[in-house]
């Protein structure tokens, strides 16, 4: 049954894909927005790898999040995915992992949408972190219940190494599902049967929350409404430093969000920046990075680190952007602040100096996404 006000929903162009280059249309309305996010255990116990070894026959899964379109007309959805990488027992020489993007369907079919890869020159004998991140755009999804998984499907290490471990901390994934033509009208709580030939968008049941579903876990479609969501975001004035590190903890942006009114909230925390350094040549650069959350009467609880690890070879001076994602599944209703903060900086090189050298952290930005993940009628 397609009710009277359905029909008056402005349509997307024909011609126009999503993804075009075309001029945007003139004073848009508001998208429906559906995200999810989650974090994976990660692979502490590490894997080893000797050199000229095959990969590995069945990929290792890190972490996966799940996003139905179903609700949403002409979808399109943007994965970004994150982590932290510590390598042992080696010593100065490229190393490369290999991630896979994999999608699978409710109709059955699995597609890999990219394959992306980590390479490195790394002396990381006394750093041993560093973080790899990575966005993809899928700009045709089938409508329906999509699960976005990342695993890691080959690795190769220096010949002349004996072994190497591999450890992934804090495996992070967020999918942004947006529709690109307005449907405000459409009521996905309610019990209706509607197709539309023009988007194949197809309701057919209510949009409910199981009590007992996780956010962060495997799920069947249930065609959900597009979210209520809240938005904010801030840009720190950045640290410009001598050869001296400065005194650590040291706050860089924060950002506030009030979940009060929101069912079930789910928060995605976004951070970025850009670092320049200037270090002697064939010297290794670590800062490490910490979310502290504050929240009204609570105690500060820290959230996660994330390590920049870089090595000059070339050029004595580097720059290079940083980034990562937290994703908060259960957050405690009510207002809270999220802050970035510099926990360490060290440079490692050929005098061992605790610190040789300048470097910048540029801009620092911290965004926060907060939704709900049973919709309201």
């Amino acid at each position: 049954m397609i009710r009277e006000n359905d029909k008056k929903h402005k349509k997307c162009p024909p011609s126009a894909p999503a993804c075009a280059n075309c001029e945007p249309p003139k004073h848009p309305c508001p998208k429906g927005v559906i995200v999810n996010c989650c974090t994976g255990a990660g692979v502490n116990t590490g894997i080893i790898a000797v050199p000229d070894l095959p990969p590995p026959e069945t990929p290792i899964s890190l972490v996966c999040a799940a996003v139905d379109t179903t609700c949403l007309c002409k979808p399109i959805v943007k994965v970004e995915f994150n982590c932290n990488i510590c390598f042992s027992n080696i010593s100065l020489s490229p190393v490369s992992l290999v991630f896979q993007l994999k999608k699978s369907c409710d109709n059955g079919q699995d597609i890999i949408c990219d394959n992306r890869t980590m390479a490195r020159n790394v002396d990381l004998s006394n750093s041993p972190n560093d973080s790899f991140a990575f966005t993809f755009c899928d700009c045709n999804p089938c409508p329906g219940c999509c699960t976005y998984s990342v695993e890691l499907i080959s690795f190769e290490v220096p010949f002349g190494e004996s072994t190497v471990t591999i450890f992934i901390g804090s495996p992070t994934i967020k999918t942004i599902a947006i529709e690109t033509c307005n449907t405000q009208n459409i009521d996905c709580s309610s019990d209706i049967s509607l197709y539309s030939a023009a988007t194949g968008t197809h309701i057919h049941q209510n949009a409910k929350c199981p009590a007992a579903a996780p956010v962060c876990a495997d799920c069947e479609p249930r065609h959900p409404c597009p979210q209520g969501i809240l938005f904010n975001c801030c840009t720190g004035a950045g640290l410009q430093t001598t050869n001296l590190c400065p005194a650590t903890p040291l706050s860089l942006v924060c950002t506030t969000i009030d979940t009060t009114c929101l069912c079930r909230p789910l928060i995605a925390l976004d951070f970025s920046t850009i670092i320049t350094a200037a270090i002697p040549l064939d010297s290794l650069i670590t800062l490490i990075f910490q979310v502290r959350k504050s929240c009204a009467n609570e105690q500060d609880v820290v959230c996660g680190n994330w390590t920049f690890a870089r090595v000059t070879t070339d050029d004595l001076i580097l720059s290079d952007s940083f980034r990562f994602t937290f994703c908060d599944c259960n957050p405690c209703p009510g207002c809270c602040t999220y802050t970035v903060e510099l926990l360490s900086c060290r440079t490692i090189g050929v005098f061992f100096n605790p610190f040789a050298g300048t470097f910048s952290i540029n801009a620092p930005t911290a965004s926060i996404l907060a939704v709900d993940t049973c919709p309201q009628s």
